[in-house]
């Protein structure tokens, strides 16, 4: 058999699994020496660049904006948590993957696929949401009412319309996976009715692509009424609106279609479904023979829920200390501290977050107190109950991390002095840099020549001797990023900044290869805040109150 014919028969790697050929000794040997890499080929070469543009690209250090979710799934699109990479792009005996989410408007699909997206991509999943919103933004027309949201509308312009949205939509959704070597497509729209699942299964079966369902039920009208807020202020529907209309614009939205939306239940019964109920609080699997990819989509869903805090970065104090080091915080490390902490006490309460009490401590009038953490609604006996003295049971919360070093703990004082819970990971400790520690760029290049070049190639998944890469790191937290995922309210990290890179690649979608050249100021806090749609990151100035 030909070398064409193995590299590029999808069939062949559908049933044999995908980065393989058909099964055979010349086969074998070639998916061995040839099909597997550890390293994407398509990593910069920061080597042979032209200077000036290999300076340009080791200055990245924008940490604001709007993250990278959205970005076409591209080959060069690499997940911070990739364990391994193949020629085709996809991860072996996975398969191709459509899923399909359901449920009303409100209900948290959007947030929903961008969350598993975003997820997916860390892991080194080729994913990508296609929202039918999207679709139908660029191409309805602004007298269409609420019509186009019916499934069967009784307009036939509106019909026209939504069976065009429909199958570009659909039709992106394939070319993803036979063009662009997709792995997993999320579909984001209602599909109301049982009939549409079906054919929507067929349609997807007949080219063998896995399809799993996802359908969002709130039976909670407290978190109903939160998304409808949410998507008044921040849905790309609603951009320039007034919040009043708007907010009434989608509550018409979810009144004209809620009579036609059919619950999954019998009529769906030879389809792959979760029901994922209030965002998390009960799952329930219907015909679950899942493979691998699905199966980390079960895991990270029962750690999901709808976020609307914030992650805040602050950097340890001397960054640069020596990894081997563990000095207490000197004067200037303490005035750090109080800075640290006095700043973003005064962030959170300017903009409304309400877990501060507004009388001042009278020993130390400076700080305000955080309130009790209370979980502020009553559980049924049906959800999951959270364990006693759980972190982020409540969205009007502040939690503080960092790492076991000295210097950081210490950096917490003030926190602890206002009651704010302080957790201590070993997860955090920074990046051990092994054998070129307290070296210089120019020394290691002159001391270990063939290394740095090695280095420089790839400064994300290279390690020198003795030490850890940001990959390492990027699997040491990821027990913290389903912790994080699972938590509402607000969480504080204060540790290394080589730590805080590899959380921000996470949380903003960065393709791994930049990660290394972030940069994070030690005068700054960086905010990063949960959205539906897109998270987005902001700079908060770290003031001095001790002048």
């Amino acid at each position: 058999m030909s070398d064409n014919a193995i590299h590029s028969d999808d069939e062949s790697e559908l049933f044999n699994g995908f980065g393989s050929a058909p099964i055979s000794r010349t086969a074998s040997q070639r998916r061995t020496t040839k099909r597997w890499s550890f390293h994407n080929n398509d990593k910069p070469n920061l080597v042979d660049m032209d200077s000036d543009i290999a300076q340009l690209h080791r200055r990245l250090s924008d940490i604001t904006g709007e993250d990278g979710v959205h970005k076409d799934a591209s080959s060069s699109v690499i997940g911070g948590g990739q364990l391994y990479s193949t020629e085709s792009g996809r991860l072996f005996h996975a398969g191709k993957i459509c899923i399909a989410l359901a449920g009303l408007p409100g209900r948290g699909k959007t947030h929903l696929s961008v969350s598993l997206t975003r997820y997916l991509r860390w892991l080194g999943v080729k994913t990508h949401s296609f929202h039918l919103g999207n679709y139908r933004r660029a191409s309805a027309e602004d007298d269409v009412t609420h019509d186009l949201f019916v499934p069967s509308p009784n307009s036939k312009r509106a019909n026209e319309i939504r069976n065009k949205i429909v199958d570009e939509c659909l039709n992106d959704m394939l070319n993803f996976f036979k063009n662009d070597k997709g792995q997993v497509a999320i579909y984001d729209a209602v599909n109301a009715l049982p009939e549409y699942r079906l054919a929507l299964q067929k349609k997807f079966t007949d080219m063998n692509i896995q399809v799993l369902f996802i359908e969002s039920l709130v039976t909670d009208d407290a978190i109903i009424m939160k998304n409808m807020e949410e998507a008044a202020r921040s849905s790309p529907d609603y951009v320039n609106w007034d919040y009043d209309k708007a907010y009434k614009d989608y509550s018409g939205r979810i009144n004209a279609l809620a009579p036609y939306y059919q619950n999954m239940g019998e009529k769906d019964a030879t389809l792959s479904y979760i029901k994922f109920i209030n965002f998390g609080e009960r799952i329930e699997l219907h015909n679950s023979n899942y493979g691998y990819l699905i199966n980390k989509v079960v895991f990270y869903l029962m750690n999901s829920r709808i976020k609307s805090g914030s992650v805040f970065f602050a950097r340890c104090y001397k960054n640069s200390l020596d990894y081997t080091k563990d000095p207490p915080l000197d004067d200037a490390g303490k005035k750090y501290a109080f800075n640290l902490t006095k700043s973003l006490i005064e962030h959170v309460k300017k903009n409304g977050r309400s877990y501060f009490q507004d009388e001042e401590d009278k020993e130390n009038p400076d700080l305000a107190r955080l309130r009790p953490a209370v979980l502020k609604r009553q559980l049924s006996v049906d959800e999951r109950q959270p364990a006693a003295g759980v972190d982020g049971i409540d969205q009007d919360s502040l939690v503080v991390w960092t790492s076991v070093k000295q210097r950081t703990i210490e950096t917490t004082q003030y926190f602890a002095d206002r009651n704010v819970k302080i957790r201590h990971r070993i997860q955090l400790s920074q990046k051990n840099p092994g054998v070129v520690a307290n070296m210089t760029e120019d020394e290691v290049s002159a001391k270990y020549p063939d290394e740095y070049e090695q280095y420089i190639k790839d400064p994300y998944h290279y390690r020198f001797s003795r030490a850890e890469s940001y990959h390492d790191l990027a699997i040491k937290i990821e027990p913290l990023i389903l912790e994080m995922e699972r938590m509402s309210g607000d969480i504080l990290i204060i540790a290394d900044d080589t730590i805080l890179k590899v959380f921000y690649g996470y949380l903003m979608s960065c393709i791994c290869y930049d990660i290394p050249y972030l940069n994070f100021p030690t005068d700054d806090i960086i905010e990063i805040k949960f959205n539906a749609y897109s998270n987005t990151a902001e700079r908060i100035p770290i003031k001095d109150y001790t002048a």
